[in-house]
């Protein structure tokens, strides 16, 4: 993603935005995440303010309180130091701006800069969003506002298209080859696969509930005709839809979603089950003789206190309540093998020795969390030219290696390896096995997120096993 040893592949906006704070954090992971955070608690003020600036009523407020406090993946994805909680701050945003639009300009201006925005933070959600906006404002929005002047169209596109041309021509990853050929390798048949897996998944990791979604169309053609019941729905399946077209995720080494791409999802699925869940309530209220404020409470607790409506007995995860989970996890916060390796590195390994850490990807955490040593192999040879006049130590088989730590399996790959170093007089030995299970399973994915540690697994091929040079050195 480097480009005369820049990041020009990743949008901006959330590197600068995290950049001061990760300035002063030292090897702690937590003053970056600090912005990120408080995007989150803007989003969710956000959404308040937008209940009360409608009026809601005391039952829409409840069940909007139990929709975000039930919602674990929105908390996951807040803490995350990447672009999830500016992404969701600015996706809400746009949609008040836009709903609420009067025929200022200045708000205009702001919709703009906002969409600007969430283009510096990832191309990707932008482009679902926007799809978004185009074709509700043909099928909904233009019947209820004042139409938009030529002067107004200036106003709403001019700064976007030219500020972020100028953004897309600096940070551009479809200028690398890998992005290309990987966005490229799926035909039709991948994309429908990859829109059914965005409708399947937005269910699994719980961004919304799966009942009350499909739920909404129907009762609003046969109950009620409430705008959102519709509309919403049809949000969703559009964004979808982009997701599918425009995902670079490679269908064949996956069978699950890039659920991140849904995140400016989560409002709005919220308020699809909130407007459900009160018709609901207030049509039992009317035909039952109960109140409408017991009846939406009690199918909101169960709506967004468990995953029961999300088809969770169905999953391998099974029923549970997950804020419950989620909940017992922050009381005792479990480790992850990155934290219990890099442990290990900063007490055991001296000052610019050479780590090679496998799988590669695995190299970024330790870099930031033990960062004394020297983290090797991780360019290929001959070097580009951006890379020309670096240490041996960088390139992969230049030098030897001073240590290797290998995540789980990959370390059952390095027999072949040794043997054919031990040739060349280059010997290795096992030093160590952390008792952790090796993969990250913390990740914001509900399906792959475990709120305890990972206990039941094989000890001789899913731990974290650290091998050290024992020859001397080559001169």
């Amino acid at each position: 993603m480097d480009r005369d040893l820049k990041d020009r592949g990743n949008p901006p906006l959330p590197a600068r935005v995290m950049a001061p704070f990760a300035a002063f954090s030292g090897t702690s992971a937590l003053p970056p995440r600090i912005p990120f955070a408080l995007c989150g608690m803007a989003c969710v003020g956000l959404l308040l303010w937008w209940l009360r600036r409608d009026k809601a009523d005391r039952l829409t407020w409840l069940l909007m309180a139990l929709a975000i406090l039930g919602n674990v993946s929105l908390f996951l994805y807040f803490r995350q130091a990447r672009y999830y909680g500016l992404t969701l701050l600015c996706s809400v945003a746009i949609a008040s701006c836009y709903l609420h639009w009067n025929g200022s300009r200045r708000a205009l201006l702001w919709l703009s800069l906002l969409f600007l925005a969430v283009l510096a933070c990832h191309y990707i959600t932008f482009a679902g969003l926007a799809a978004v906006l185009a074709a509700d404002y043909l099928i909904w929005q233009r019947h209820h506002v004042r139409k938009l002047k030529p002067v107004d169209w200036l106003l709403l596109l001019v700064p976007t298209v030219v500020f972020g041309s100028i953004i897309v021509f600096i940070w551009n990853p479809f200028l690398l080859p890998g992005i290309v050929k990987q966005t490229s390798s799926n035909n039709i048949w991948d994309r429908l696969a990859l829109f059914f897996w965005d409708l399947r998944d937005l269910d699994r990791a719980e961004f919304g509930v799966g009942v009350l979604l499909l739920l909404a169309p129907v009762l609003y053609f046969a109950v009620e005709r409430t705008q959102i019941l519709l509309r919403g729905p049809v949000c969703i399946l559009i964004y979808c839809l982009v997701m599918a077209i425009v995902s670079p995720q490679p269908v064949h080494v996956t069978s699950v979603a890039d659920v991140r791409y849904l995140i400016p999802l989560i409002p709005l699925c919220m308020a699809v089950e909130v407007a459900v869940l009160r018709l609901i309530a207030c049509r039992a209220a009317l035909w039952m003789g109960v109140s409408s404020f017991r009846v939406g409470v009690s199918l909101g607790v169960v709506a967004f206190g468990t995953n029961m409506l999300n088809g969770g007995p169905f999953f391998p995860e099974g029923a549970r309540s997950t804020i419950v989970a989620f909940s017992r996890e922050l009381l005792s916060p479990p480790s992850d093998p990155y934290t219990e390796a890099a442990r290990w590195v900063n007490q055991h390994v001296p000052e610019n020795v050479s780590i090679w850490a496998l799988p590669d990807y695995t190299a970024y955490p330790l870099i930031y969390h033990a960062p004394k040593a020297v983290y090797a192999w991780q360019l290929t040879w001959p070097p580009e030219a951006q890379f020309r006049g670096l240490p041996l130590i960088n390139f992969r088989g230049q030098e030897p290696l001073d240590y290797i730590i290998c995540f789980g399996p990959p370390a059952l790959r390095l027999s072949g390896p040794f043997q054919t170093w031990a040739q060349h007089g280059i010997s290795y030995a096992h030093v160590a096995t952390l008792d952790f299970f090796w993969a990250n399973v913390y990740r914001p994915e509900l399906f792959w997120h475990t709120f305890t540690p990972r206990t039941n697994y094989d000890k001789n091929s899913e731990a974290i096993y650290i091998f050290k040079r024992t020859s001397p050195k080559p001169r």
